[in-house]
């Protein structure tokens, strides 16, 4: 976590058990990405592996497929295959705990 960070795509971490972060403007590949608590402390920094839209999840963390995923500090969904830290996470890669939605 280091380096220049005005030009970094802001995003917020909800809770500090959360694989992933909720992007608060869109990102496109490669670039960084200042994660920040509810407080507004920077906790980490991370590069975005693909484009994401804004309000959409950026994983924080390597997670295998078949995985727990945690957003809000509650288990949001199952990963559908693995994903890399940095990459877009959506029903491409992530089935909803509570729909289904996902492959």
């Amino acid at each position: 976590m280091s380096g220049d960070t005005s030009s970094c795509v802001p995003a917020l971490r909800l809770n500090e058990h959360d694989d992933v972060a909720c992007l608060l403007g869109p990102a496109s590949k490669d670039d960084q990405i200042e994660v920040r608590d509810t407080d507004g402390a920077v906790v980490d920094t991370v590069a975005a592996r693909a484009d994401i839209p804004r309000f959409h999840k950026v994983a924080l963390r390597d997670l295998g497929a078949g995985e727990r995923l945690t957003k809000y500090g509650e288990v949001i969904g199952t990963t559908s295959s693995a994903i890399t830290r940095g990459d877009y996470v959506h029903v491409h890669n992530l089935v909803s705990a509570k729909v289904g939605v996902g492959k």
